[in-house]
């Protein structure tokens, strides 16, 4: 059977409104749950025992080479600087008989914006960021032709 893994060649992201310019990588999406430890003395056997608790989506980082004046990564560094929340959607590419990709969309804060990254003589010059997200992430599943 042949696989059906998938390139990450393509992927879109916007940040607001806007899309944010020549990307090279976009960080996974991990969502995390805080557990309480509810250990008793009629614990049996000794295990200690958990319940769930607050979930937390997490954060990622976006790298890419660094354009001059583009619109998305000027609206990362804005955002960085008035500590504002945006929305933003990370898009998939389509995969064999899929009419949409899959997507996250969320509302995050930038903790960490590099605008221009490290000037050396042999490599291009970098933008990078890091969003925390605020709130439920929310994942669409790519949708299959018929």
């Amino acid at each position: 059977m042949a696989s059906k893994a998938r390139a990450g060649l393509g992927v879109k992201m916007t940040f607001g409104d806007t899309p944010v310019a020549e990307l090279s990588s976009v960080g996974g999406i991990a969502i995390t749950t805080e557990t309480i430890d509810v250990s008793n003395h009629d614990t049996e056997g000794g295990y200690r025992e958990f319940i769930t608790s607050l979930k937390d989506g997490g954060e990622f980082t976006v790298e890419g080479n660094f354009v001059g004046g583009d619109e998305g990564q000027m609206a990362i560094y804005n955002a960085a600087q008035n500590n504002t929340l945006e929305d933003v959607e990370i898009t998939f590419p389509t995969f064999g008989t899929e009419t949409t990709g899959a997507k996250w969309q969320c509302t995050c804060l930038v903790t960490s914006c590099t605008p221009v990254g490290d000037a050396t003589i042999d490599s291009q010059l970098t933008f990078s960021a890091t969003l925390k997200i605020s709130g439920k992430p929310i994942f669409t599943a790519p949708v299959t032709g018929a």
